[in-house]
């Protein structure tokens, strides 16, 4: 037996284990650089895929109207925009309806532009744009419109919008 004692060959040990470390740090075997590499881009990966998602509502519209005059509404999980779209009575209304919203986000893959009280119904597929028309009535005052495919429907609160009509 050793006349070496315990706590000494412990801290022999120790002071072992630690060089061990020491060295290898300094010096990292190729397996381990090439986890650190693959880490790297899976990360890259992540926030790349988060950032592109995110950058179809922070970069606004997409493409250009098919009509020059027509009022831009955009439709998203937030509601419209703008929630009041004024109009003269009786004229001709040309509305560029238009949403960077994705189809997973949308039931059917599609937002709709409703008013039973102006006999509009219209379907806009996910990160697209459409013009339609319709004629103003000539009775001034407030009609709702709403979408009833996102997040609640015609219930949400968010998802209603208003065609002011004036004189």
């Amino acid at each position: 037996m050793s006349a070496e004692q315990p706590s000494a060959r412990h801290q022999r040990r120790a002071a072992e284990r630690s060089e061990m470390r020491s060295a290898r740090a300094a010096s990292p075997t190729p397996l381990g650089r090439y986890r650190a590499a693959l880490f790297g881009l899976v990360i890259v990966g992540v926030l790349g895929g988060g950032i592109a998602l995110a950058a179809g509502d922070l970069l606004g519209q997409r493409g250009t109207p098919t009509t020059a005059d027509a009022m831009p509404v955009r439709m998203s999980m937030a509601g419209f925009e703008p929630l009041v779209m004024t109009v003269r009575a009786g004229q001709a209304v040309a509305i560029d309806f238009w949403t960077t919203d994705a189809a997973p986000h949308l039931e059917g893959g599609v937002h709709t532009f409703i008013s039973e009280q102006l006999g509009i119904r219209e379907e806009l597929p996910a990160e697209s744009r459409r013009t339609f028309t319709f004629t103003a009535p000539t009775k001034p005052g407030d009609y709702d419109v709403y979408c009833d495919t996102c997040c609640g429907g015609k219930d949400s609160p968010t998802m209603h919008g208003t065609i002011r009509v004036e004189d």
